[in-house]
């Protein structure tokens, strides 16, 4: 299992949500958003499924821009 995680829009830093999941169920899930109590700055956020990714895999959400740019 793995913690979904997000970054922070305050502190720019990389917070668990305190979900936890497999990567195949985590693939699966619907794009839809959800809120949590940042432990980083104390603010409750809304994110989105796609803007998550799991602690310690690769960044399922990456793609490429025009210009080969990464966007994460």
């Amino acid at each position: 299992m793995s913690s979904v995680m997000i970054r922070c829009p305050n502190t720019g830093r990389a917070v668990s949500t305190a979900i936890e999941t497999e990567p195949s169920v985590f693939r699966l899930l619907p794009k839809t958003s959800a809120r949590m109590l940042c432990p980083a700055c104390g603010q409750e956020h809304v994110f989105s499924t796609s803007a998550a990714w799991l602690a310690g895999e690769p960044r399922l959400a990456e793609t490429a821009r025009p210009n080969g740019t990464a966007v994460v």
